[in-house]
């Protein structure tokens, strides 16, 4: 048995780096970190001038908003006015046509037995069916307008505000405050409840 062995060679030490590489090395890392802490405040500034941008543009756009707002609500404010008093006038125009309306019925109701005979009686029938024709036409506009006539129901209770009390009237089985006789009618629009001008009653005792 051969007890010979060769002997152990010890491993070889690393080689060590030149203190030249080694300070390019730190160098290195040290301008990389230079770049990142540049880059870094770059880009903090552009974040802040970014930020300062945005709300720039937010304030000129809230500003802008306002003030279309404020011009919006302006003219919704003058075109109500201008149509509430074109309603005010329309209105004053049609109660004034409902008023010739009722004179030129009451005309024609009073109507007296003409002689159409002689020249003169002639002259006052012609006279007569024009003022009838004239009423026609102003029924008829006021029709056109959305106005038709409003009759009282004769027994309904008497309300002030559908109904123009002229006076009293007994009627015998018949409560008190009821309409007891229509004397003149009324007019109201289209919609129901909207009397523009209140029929003339007679109201029970």
């Amino acid at each position: 048995m051969n007890d010979f062995s060769p002997p152990e060679v010890p491993p070889a030490p690393a080689p060590s780096l030149p203190l030249e590489d080694v300070t390019q090395g730190t160098s290195s890392l040290y301008r990389l970190f230079e770049a990142f802490i540049g880059l870094r405040e770059r880009n903090e500034r552009q974040h802040k001038l970014f930020e300062q941008s945005l709300a720039k543009a937010r304030d000129a756009l809230q500003a802008s908003f306002n003030s279309f707002a404020a011009d919006t609500q302006r003219a919704y404010q003058q075109l109500r006015q201008e149509i509430h008093g074109e309603r005010r006038v329309s209105l004053v125009l049609l109660n004034e046509l409902m008023e010739i309306g009722l004179d030129l019925e009451q005309i024609v109701a009073a109507r007296p037995p003409i002689d159409a005979g002689t020249p003169a009686g002639e002259a006052a029938a012609r006279w007569a069916d024009a003022v009838e024709v004239q009423t026609r036409k102003i029924g008829a506009a006021l029709v056109r307008h959305g106005i038709h006539r409003y009759d009282a129901v004769v027994g309904s209770p008497y309300n002030p505000s559908m109904h123009e009390r002229v006076g009293s009237k007994r009627v015998e089985g018949m409560d008190a405050l009821r309409v007891a006789e229509q004397v003149q009618h009324g007019f109201a629009s289209q919609q129901p409840g909207f009397v523009l001008r209140r029929p003339k009653v007679l109201v029970t005792e």
